[in-house]
């Protein structure tokens, strides 16, 4: 924390700037604050009545305007809104729903739906309410607190709290209080009256208390600078880079505390809901700004009809002196007998009717309202000519929602904004884990452990759109019951039993549910038995697979052995089949072989015959013959290419056999 106050004069010179700066905001202000004060008159009837009026008129206020707001404000806030947190990063998906359960119970224990309704009549007739989001450090837990917008000061250019540069929060303390939170700036409090009475929370405009010391509390966007020196360069940073708390007494020139912005997302801690958001406007607008005006009107002529309604009911009676008639002897009551004079005359004048034009003015002037607040009779529940169907009621309702829907959506988004600023403070304080309390389905409540480890993630929190309006749950759940009845190609029905049961009166919706639940606890608990049974099952079947595998084992073992024998045997077969075959090849080729030798030797011996043969030698045609055949010595042709065909060994054989072929050959 950078402190800027080095003396007292740089204190009261502080001092002095934020009190230029607050009247400057005041008077900017001023002229939304005097319409405040109007429109929360005229909601609480105060505005319409005269105390200056004379005994014999009239001052009925038929206020409206208070009908319309409370028309409004239960059907904005008819259910709880719907928060759903959706995680930055993909990382965060499987904490989503705890962090939107911890939100839940952080809203349920604010009580904010009961702040929220209260408020809504800030929204409605001033146009704007505030909330201020700030965690307690002596309590250790985050606040939603409504804030009087009577006490809010922002920077004349603001058009939000996002753009504006500072916001100031005005409030009148008790002095023995601020001595207290402050001990050591005792001596310069001392208290005095209310100046500014607007300031006060019950808006009193007579409060003249004492011992009240007027606090400013400044939220302010703070860009002064100092340099840091380190051993390679200079380099120049913001003391306050989230912003800077002052906390002051401007009256007294007093500055309590000057710190930074505790909170790490560097925003100011307040959110605003507005019923009408103008362009441009940093305050919104509400239903009293346009329904002032014929409301104001619309009074003036009811009490018009009102007097005349009065003086034409008893109207003056017109008596001569000499009639006889006392001086008031003639009274109100019923059945009056007026004794006269004779001739003389006794009567009462015929009172005027009332012109036409004043009670069209008086429907004129309700239209004008229904007209400008879009809350038409229909929304209230009565009957619309030519419109006598259940459906057709539902659907004028809904046709006179139209304006509220609008309303609901900027709430919701509000409702939102303040959502993220609670879950920057849960990131930011929230360093242990917690238990927190969540609601079932069935109304009941449970404890569940809420981690740190979520908190690690950002989170978008937002409201289901439409969430917090009405639904006609007798419409809903006949439209539930049918779609139960729906059946899917696959046999199964449209919607669930729970979604019928979800618009169920809420006096037997919680025991129904719970009765589901108990019956649904013993189908899972049925469940869990039979699978505990399968699982039981599922063991002893691996351990006979175990068995079996072993035994397969041996078995393999034992097939193996018989498929390397009869490998072992076919490789055997195959070699004596290759055996066989070479053996049946040279048996072939010697048989071959023996052929050529024997027809080689029977050759060689006809031959040889015929060669010694002397009785074949006179014969001239032997020797011719002889010398024809014998191509190489008189030898066959035939014969020597088989001779030519043989190896030596062969031949070899053949010549030790056949000798003289030798002399052949040659």
């Amino acid at each position: 924390m950078y402190d800027l106050i080095d003396n007292d004069a740089d204190e009261v010179t502080l001092a002095s700037d934020w009190n230029f700066k607050f009247k400057d905001a005041m008077v900017h202000k001023a002229p939304y604050t005097r319409k405040w004060l109007m429109y929360m008159d005229a909601y609480m009837g105060d505005y319409f009545k005269n105390a200056a009026l004379p005994d014999y008129k009239s001052d009925l206020v038929s206020n409206y305007i208070f009908s319309v707001v409370e028309t409004i404000r239960p059907i904005m806030l008819d259910n709880n809104p719907k928060f759903l947190s959706m995680p930055r990063q993909p990382e965060g998906m499987k904490f989503a729903n705890d962090q939107q359960e911890a939100f839940m119970y952080e809203w349920d224990r604010e009580d904010m739906s009961a702040k929220l309704y209260k408020e809504l009549v800030n929204t409605l007739v001033l146009g704007t309410s505030v909330w201020f989001i700030p965690w307690d450090s002596d309590e250790k837990q985050i606040k939603g607190i409504p804030v009087n917008i009577y006490n809010i000061f922002p920077d004349p250019l603001a058009t939000s709290f996002d753009d504006a540069e500072y916001i100031i929060y005005a409030s009148y303390r008790n002095v023995n209080k601020l001595k207290k939170m402050f001990p050591t700036k005792a001596k310069k409090l001392t208290g005095g009256q209310i100046n500014y009475t607007e300031l006060v929370q019950d808006n009193s405009r007579n409060a003249r208390i004492d011992n009240q010391v007027l606090v400013l509390e400044v939220w302010t966007r703070d860009y002064d600078t100092y340099e840091e020196v380190s051993e390679k360069e200079k380099t120049v940073k913001l003391k306050y880079p989230h912003g800077r708390v002052i906390t002051l007494c401007p009256e007294l020139g007093t500055v309590l505390s000057d710190k930074a912005n505790p909170y790490n997302d560097g925003e100011f801690p307040f959110e605003m809901i507005k019923d009408y958001d103008l362009p441009g406007k940093f305050w919104g607008e509400g239903e009293v700004a346009q329904l002032l005006s014929p409301q104001k009107y619309l009074n003036q002529m009811n009490n018009a009809i009102l007097d005349n309604a009065k003086s034409t009911a008893n109207m003056p009676w017109i008596i001569d002196k000499n009639s006889g008639v006392k001086i008031g002897g003639i009274t109100a009551r019923p059945g009056l007998v007026i004794r006269k004079n004779p001739g003389s005359e006794v009567k009462r004048d015929q009172p005027p009717s009332m012109p036409n034009y004043v009670i069209n003015a008086v429907e004129t002037y309700k239209a004008d309202i229904e007209q400008i607040s879009g809350v038409y009779s229909s929304l209230k529940g009565e009957n619309s000519t030519g419109v006598y169907t259940a459906q057709g009621i539902l659907a004028l309702k809904e046709s006179g929602q139209v304006r509220i829907r609008l309303k609901v959506k900027l709430m919701e988004d509000s409702l939102g904004k303040i959502a993220m600023k609670w879950n920057s403070r849960m990131k930011q304080f929230w360093k242990e884990d917690r238990w927190i309390m969540i609601t079932r389905q069935d109304g009941s409540y449970d404890m569940k452990n809420f981690t740190k480890n979520v908190l690690k993630y950002d989170y978008d929190t937002k409201v289901s759109s439409g969430s917090t309006m009405p639904v006609n749950r007798g419409a809903m759940l006949d439209l539930m019951i049918r779609l139960a009845q729906t059946q899917m190609p696959d046999g199964q029905p449209l919607v669930d039993r729970e979604a019928v049961v979800e618009y169920l009166p809420e006096e037997i919706k919680g025991a129904l549910l719970r009765r589901m639940g108990d019956k649904q606890q013993i189908v899972e608990q049925q469940l869990q038995e039979m699978q505990q049974a399968l699982e039981q099952l599922g063991q002893q079947l691996q351990q006979f697979a175990k068995q079996d595998q072993q035994d397969d084992k041996a078995t393999l073992s034992t097939l193996d052995q018989l498929t390397s024998a009869i490998e072992s045997i076919n490789a055997k077969i195959i070699q004596l089949q290759e055996e066989y075959d070479t053996m049946q090849q040279e048996k072939k080729k010697m048989e071959e072989t023996e052929k050529i030798k024997t027809m080689s030797y029977n050759q060689g011996y006809t031959d040889s015959e015929k060669l010694y043969d002397p009785s074949q030698q006179s014969n001239p045609m032997m020797g011719q013959e002889k010398t024809q055949v014998g191509g190489l010595d008189s030898l066959p042709d035939d014969l020597l290419k088989g001779i030519n065909g043989m190896n030596d060994e062969e031949f070899k054989l053949l010549m030790s056999q056949n000798p003289q072929l030798m002399d052949l050959i040659k």
